[in-house]
């Protein structure tokens, strides 16, 4: 079974990835996915992490302003749009070869867009209200609520464009997705016991 996560900024989408794949016993593919990719692509997770919308703010910006620091005849041929491109298309095999291979939570990266068509495939996006998920962002960064505000909608924002732009669905749809789960009505263990349960039904529909 693959179960890939989608969430909002701030619905604790990483807690919950972490602690179902503890509960399940299986294999989590978050943050090794960009250092796979950079591998495949000669070069860093931190240029890759730049080309996905769960990092764009500093590592976008860093991107863009190596783009203005850079003489165009060092810099790719096609600019940024064509890393972005391989970015995208190193990260779609990637998951279908986790896909392929043992059970595997998949987070981030529209993975429920880049998987659709496999049957063994639970796909679920994580929400929490706004304010709940202002005051944990700003917990866990640190900042104030006006920041924390500011962030999650830029954040949401580059994820809604790029659900668009690379696979033509609206993020955050509920048609998109088999389970849409509430984190600040549930809790990250009540999610996890949710998710499980989904994916032993989801399972034993396909064999």
């Amino acid at each position: 079974m693959i179960i890939t996560i989608s969430r909002e900024y701030g619905a604790a989408g990483r807690a919950v990835s972490h602690a179902l794949a503890e509960h399940l016993g299986y294999r989590l593919v978050d943050d090794e996915l960009a250092v796979i990719v950079a591998a495949r692509l000669g070069t860093s997770p931190d240029v890759v992490d730049g080309t996905d919308v769960r990092s764009t703010g500093f590592g976008e910006r860093l991107l863009q302003s190596l783009a203005a620091a850079i003489p165009e005849a060092l810099q790719p041929d096609g600019g940024f749009d064509d890393l972005t491109l391989s970015v995208q298309r190193e990260v779609e095999r990637q998951m279908h070869a986790a896909a392929d291979g043992d059970d595997a939570i998949i987070v981030g990266r529209l993975g429920n867009a880049v998987l659709r068509d496999r049957p063994n495939v639970l796909s679920v996006f994580l929400t929490a209200p706004l304010p709940w998920r202002i005051v944990h962002i700003a917990a866990s960064l640190g900042c104030t609520e006006a920041e924390a505000r500011s962030e999650i909608a830029r954040v949401d924002s580059g994820r809604r464009k790029a659900a668009r732009e690379r696979y033509d669905f609206t993020w955050g749809d509920p048609h998109r997705y088999d389970l849409v789960l509430d984190v600040a009505a549930f809790g990250v263990a009540g999610a996890v016991e949710l998710i499980a349960a989904a994916s032993r039904v989801r399972g034993s529909a396909h064999r």
